[in-house]
């Protein structure tokens, strides 16, 4: 079992005898299976990888996506440009949004929950850790960062430093790679075809899941619990891929890992003293995880990036496909980064559908466009973001004036992460940092804005 705080029990529930006894049966056979399989974290020549259930609901996935292809892609081509002209409209709303949060105020955008924090202590901003089960879909082991985020987050803790995990932290989109996570993706599917009869049957499988996720990283929450919860140094957002914290039970059973978590759509970093009434001048930095102007990943939006997410988990367990659809940063975009050719441009998409050939969903050029258009006689505060998986520093817009923004990039680089550092006593408060695994050390390098790139210093 995890590590967990054990003086504090789970928030109580409503119980679902025949649910939860169906749920611990199939877990525990779960587990059986996986265990007899040892089930690997990456695909192995001459075996199925995530185990033979998993590989026959992928088959069964691919069946189904196949057969209802002609119907599905026309009306998801329909539900994005549906999204993307009301994303345009999230856009143009964004100055008021960040007005509205730093006055207390009511947003006009579904992302209400606002945590201010002072701007004068030092903190390591990280995002897209995407922690998960053991298997195919445990990202941090496959990519090898799970040890160095261990080795780094204790010297920050040690060192004193709060800490911000930005978003996408316990992945709840990620199906399949193992029996458990065929038996997760099929429940939560029977769950949602009962609709709103399901919904504490529905909180019991995402707080089993988490307990899973908590369970395959328990170091990791053990340096956060006692490293940072323990003297309030740790804070949270959410992001899409871990989106279920809308609930709040499920923020509930998290603090039962993580004692005195909240959870954040937004945080202000803001000046000694500043209160509401001081506006966006008393915010120094807006850290959200950012895909509210995503047409494919926001709120409201999400279930087209849940659907995509959900038919490339499940080819990714095909029998014979291999290693193809998971979309992980390999050894190169590492190297890229390290080599100075790391992009440091603002992402732009095509206006019509909310993407580009890059498969990306966020369109920062057009969302600063607004900023720009609407900023107040002082300028805005810092933009601090992840989601992007591209780590960026002050990037160039189409005009090639820098923007005032930041972005983390993300926890599962090839043997290497991406992550911010706030220092308030300096000129320039933002640093980013990539931290490297060299095998018998690790190694901190800081990238700098170098005109449309990021140069290693």
């Amino acid at each position: 079992m995890a590590d967990t705080d054990t003086t504090h029990p789970p928030p109580s529930a409503v119980t679902f005898p025949v649910w939860n006894a169906a749920l611990g049966y199939l877990g525990r056979w779960a587990d059986e299976l996986d265990h007899i399989r040892n089930v690997p974290v990456a695909p192995v020549d001459g075996r199925s990888g995530p185990g033979a259930p998993a590989s026959a609901w992928a088959v069964a996935k691919a069946a189904i996506s196949l057969a209802g292809a002609p119907f599905g892609i026309s009306a998801m081509a329909v539900a994005a440009r549906r999204a993307q002209r009301m994303t345009l409209g999230r856009i143009a709303q964004y100055p008021e949004h960040l007005h509205a949060v730093a006055e207390g105020r009511r947003s006009p955008l579904p992302a209400r929950r606002t945590v201010r924090a002072p701007a004068d202590r030092r903190y390591l901003i990280t995002s897209d850790l995407h922690r998960c089960i053991p298997g195919r879909l445990d990202w941090p082991e496959r990519q090898d960062t799970k040890a160095l985020y261990h080795q780094v987050l204790s010297g920050y803790a040690e060192d004193g430093w709060h800490l911000i995990e930005n978003g996408d932290v316990e992945d709840f989109w990620m199906v399949g790679g193992s029996t458990w996570g065929a038996v997760y993706d099929v429940a939560r599917l029977a769950g949602g075809a009962v609709g709103s009869l399901g919904t504490e049957p529905r909180r019991e499988l995402l707080r089993e899941h988490l307990d899973r996720i908590v369970d395959n990283n328990a170091t990791t929450y053990r340096i956060l619990r006692d490293g940072f919860c323990a003297d309030g140094r740790y804070l949270r957002t959410m992001g899409n891929h871990d989106d279920v914290y809308v609930d709040g039970d499920l923020v509930a059973h998290l603090a039962h890992h993580l004692p005195g978590t909240e959870m954040a759509d937004t945080i202000l970093l803001s000046a000694p003293g500043a209160t509401d009434d001081d506006g966006i001048e008393g915010v120094e930095a807006v850290v959200a995880h950012g895909h509210l102007t995503d047409a494919w990943n926001g709120p409201g939006f999400a279930v087209l990036g849940r659907a995509i997410t959900w038919l490339a988990t499940g080819l990714d367990d095909l029998p014979g496909l291999g290693d193809t659809m998971d979309g992980l940063p390999d050894e190169e975009a590492t190297g890229r980064l390290l080599g100075g050719q790391g992009r440091n441009r603002l992402i732009t998409l095509d206006p019509r559908f909310g993407g580009n050939r890059r498969f990306d969903s966020l369109d920062e050029q057009r969302l600063f466009d607004a900023l720009a258009d609407d900023a107040p006689a002082g300028g805005w505060p810092w933009l601090v973001f992840g989601h992007t998986h591209f780590p960026m520093l002050r990037p160039e817009g189409t005009d090639g004036v820098a923007a005032r923004y930041a972005n983390s990039g993300c926890g599962v680089l090839d043997g290497a992460f991406s992550a911010l550092e706030w220092v308030p006593d300096e000129e320039d408060p933002l640093r980013l940092v990539l931290w490297v695994d060299r095998g018998d050390d690790v190694e901190r390098v800081e990238l700098v804005p170098d005109g449309p790139a990021l140069s290693a210093r």
